[in-house]
């Protein structure tokens, strides 16, 4: 009982001399004349945002800033995929669309809805758009054959949607409106 006491008194002791020397620090910083100004938080944000914005940096050359018709997030391929045949036809899907010109600049959604009995369903969609859809095995090999048929699949639909938009273009539409 008295090694408790004795422990309990030089906690409370020890604790005490780090909170003094805490509080100590903090009051000197504070009167001190050269104490550094602590930026703002809009002008940190600010800062932090322009830094993303810069074209060149160390890590390599100044690239060309290419005009966008729109602020929308353009060429991103997205997984909703589950199963291993899934994530296989994505992967094999992502790898061949990277040499597309009009895949890469479309929005795509890879989505799957597993079955146990009869396989995987897979489809890629832009939007509401269904541009290929098809039934998988859990056999990887096939996927892998069936993410070509749906890149050349879908770089002809988006094409043909391009061609469309290009003929009947109407001031008065959006863009998703046309087709």
């Amino acid at each position: 009982m008295k090694f408790t006491k004795q422990l309990c008194h030089q906690c409370r002791v020890a604790g005490n001399a780090l909170l003094f020397t805490i509080i100590c620090s903090a009051s000197l910083w504070a009167a001190s004349p050269e104490a550094p100004e602590v930026p703002s938080e809009a002008s940190t944000e600010a800062q932090q945002q322009e830094a993303i914005n810069q074209i060149e940096s160390l890590d390599g050359p100044a690239l060309q800033r290419q005009p966008n018709r729109s602020s929308e997030l353009t060429g991103v391929l997205v997984d909703r995929t589950i199963t291993m045949a899934g994530k296989t036809f994505y992967r094999a899907f992502s790898q061949r669309a990277m040499d597309s010109l009009f895949i890469s600049q479309a929005t795509l959604t890879i989505e799957e809805r597993p079955d146990a009995r009869w396989g995987s369903q897979v489809w890629v969609m832009e939007g509401p758009r269904m541009y290929f859809r098809t039934q998988l095995s859990p056999r990887i090999n096939e996927a892998d054959r069936m993410a070509g048929e749906a890149v050349q699949t879908v770089e002809e639909a988006l094409l043909q949607r391009q061609l469309a938009s290009a003929m009947s273009s109407n001031p008065d539409l959006g863009s998703e409106e046309l087709n």
